[in-house]
């Protein structure tokens, strides 16, 4: 049985944000890979196999985490290497892996190419991402391999309630973030009849940009056209949204080209989304509004009818299972290609 070390920003299964890695780590353990975790964070979980903390959650320096992880390179034994959205340790355990030959993989949906990955870069076999749009630098490289995303459909089984919100009650669900276009949703709901609603379930994460976007956003909320129709609920733990997705209809979000995996958990779920042309390319989502202006996003939730459940389903279970993701890199990460 292969040794694979899963290396990962965080492993907490309470977390508004990262507790689906731990759902990715049990994925590769089906896929029959024995592996071992290593987390800058490490808080509750119930994995059934060994995983190392970097030591944010005590308090750590940079320093004293870089060299625990140096320590667990060299003492735990491992024939691959994945590391999950942080090039940091894709960095700072190149030397090791180039030396012993060890094939390193990376899964990466960012725009951008941070020094780290650019050290990192030259010792990875794939770079693995959800769409074509991911990792734009690396266009042509044939170590690019985009594989859709990947959500545990097992997790997110829930039964159909009795009854949903009506669909003017509209739902949203991602981090305060100016890369999510929360601006775009509320302004088309301010074109839409009173009846029409928002509820937001999320945080800002970067203390240094979200804060203001979030100020931002509130001011907006707060204007005539939507003063009382915007309900902003905060973060919630990844496993309560199993009890709030099934309450919705309808899901808006405005992220461009790329797959967000709460669009992805919500479909199957039951919920309709409303998404943009180019995430609704990525998804396999027959609909989008005409464009991504507030007028036509209005335009397109006021026409729009929701779509069954279980076609929604159906197009998850095809399309972004995890099992079937983690079987497509494994099929390079198995032989070393």
């Amino acid at each position: 049985m292969l040794r694979l070390l899963f290396i990962t920003p965080k492993i907490h299964e309470r977390d508004d944000d990262f507790a689906f890695t731990s759902l990715w780590a049990k994925a590769f353990a089906r896929a029959g890979f024995a592996v071992t975790v290593i987390a800058l964070e490490v808080r509750e979980h119930s994995l059934p196999f060994p995983v190392h903390s970097l030591g944010r959650e005590k308090g750590w320096p940079t320093w004293r985490s870089f060299l625990e992880f140096q320590r667990i390179l060299l003492t735990v034994p491992h024939d691959r290497v994945f590391v999950h959205m942080n090039p940091r340790w894709l960095a700072a355990g190149a030397w090791y892996w180039f030396l012993r030959r060890t094939p390193t993989y990376l899964w990466y949906t960012h725009y951008t190419r941070p020094l780290s990955l650019k050290i990192g870069d030259k010792i990875v076999k794939r770079m693995f991402a959800a769409t074509k749009d991911c990792l734009p630098q690396y266009e042509g490289d044939p170590r690019k391999v985009v594989t859709g995303h990947g959500v545990d459909t097992a997790f997110w089984d829930v039964p159909e309630p009795p009854a949903r919100e009506p669909a003017t009650h509209l739902l949203a669900v991602h981090r305060i973030s100016r890369s999510k276009r929360m601006e775009i949703t509320l302004k088309a709901l301010a074109l839409l009849p009173p009846e029409y609603t928002l509820t937001h379930y999320g945080r800002p994460l970067d203390p240094r940009q979200d804060p203001a976007y979030a100020e931002e956003l509130r001011a907006l909320a707060e204007s005539p056209a939507l003063k009382g129709r915007v309900r902003f609920m905060g973060s919630v733990p990844m496993p309560e949204l199993r009890s709030v997705y099934p309450r919705f209809q309808v899901l808006v979000n405005m992220v461009p080209d790329t797959v967000d995996k709460t669009v992805v958990e919500a479909m199957f779920c039951g919920v309709t989304p409303v998404i943009t042309r180019g995430h609704a390319l990525a998804i396999g989502y027959p609909g989008a509004p005409a464009d991504d202006t507030p007028e036509a996003v209005a335009a397109y939730i006021r026409a729009l009818t929701p779509t069954p459940r279980e076609d929604l389903r159906r197009i998850v279970r095809e399309k972004h299972g995890l099992d079937a993701l983690v079987e497509k890199m494994a099929a390079y990460i198995r032989p070393g290609n």
